[in-house]
């Protein structure tokens, strides 16, 4: 029998870890589709107005609220409501002048926080780095967005991007070096925010280290498990 690809549903014992539902009320679940963020970081857009922010009772609400062009994300007009969003993503409802940024709490769940309507500033994580032609260097980032830059910027693999969207213009360079604030982003620690410490440069065999510091005192853990969201303080909400 011919392969079919993925399956378009998803029964909610099968969801992602960061996906916050009650896994044995109700047997499916809204699922995410491909896009900018994996699928075990993300939530699909319709799950997030039904159920996680509540303005629609079910699947089809959503769907409708979706189709007038009410909701925005990252400040663009979004109609698909299996979209996958995910960390520092902004999503702006227009009737209700609200706006969200989705983040990671204690228990490694996606959640809200609530922002000023007018919010538009987010961070990306550069994941890759390469020469492109006309002397251009391309950043791609965590999720999906791409920039193209002179060769003299001082920007790398592992700084952030602090943006500003929907124009995709880049506001700051958030290196990531000691002193440096950071957002856990997996792991034991998630959702914690601490100061860098020290790196600890990986080998063949093992990934890069980095000691975080906070009030309770110093942890260890890979380098892809933070993001830096700011020097002596984050530069936007982030827990």
């Amino acid at each position: 029998m011919a392969n079919k690809g993925e399956g378009k549903s998803e029964k909610r014992l099968a969801a992602g870890k960061v996906v916050p539902l009650l896994r044995k009320e109700h047997t499916w679940h809204i699922k995410a589709k491909p896009g900018p963020h994996k699928k075990r970081n993300s939530v699909a857009l319709g799950f997030v107005l039904r159920d996680m922010i509540g303005i629609a009772k079910n699947a089809k609400e959503s769907k409708k609220i979706l189709n007038q062009g009410f909701v925005l994300v990252d400040g663009k007009i979004s109609k698909e409501p299996k979209r996958p969003v995910g960390l520092f993503d902004l999503i702006t409802i227009n009737p209700d002048k609200k706006t969200y940024r989705i983040l990671f709490n204690k228990k490694g769940k996606l959640c809200l926080s609530e922002e000023k309507f007018e919010e538009r500033e987010k961070i990306c994580k550069i994941i890759k780095k390469q020469s492109i032609a006309n002397g251009k260097i391309q950043f791609t980032t965590n999720d999906g967005r791409t920039f193209k830059e002179e060769k003299k910027t001082e920007a790398c693999v592992g700084d952030s991007l602090l943006i500003k969207t929907p124009e995709q213009k880049i506001v700051k360079v958030l290196k990531q070096e000691a002193k440096k604030m950071a957002l856990v982003i997996d792991g034991k620690h998630i959702g914690d925010v601490a100061k860098v410490k020290k790196f600890v440069a990986g080998t063949m065999r093992r990934p890069k280290l980095v000691t975080l510091e906070t009030e309770e005192g110093e942890f260890g853990t890979v380098e892809s498990n933070i993001v830096i969201v700011g020097d002596d303080k984050p530069v936007i909400k982030v827990e």
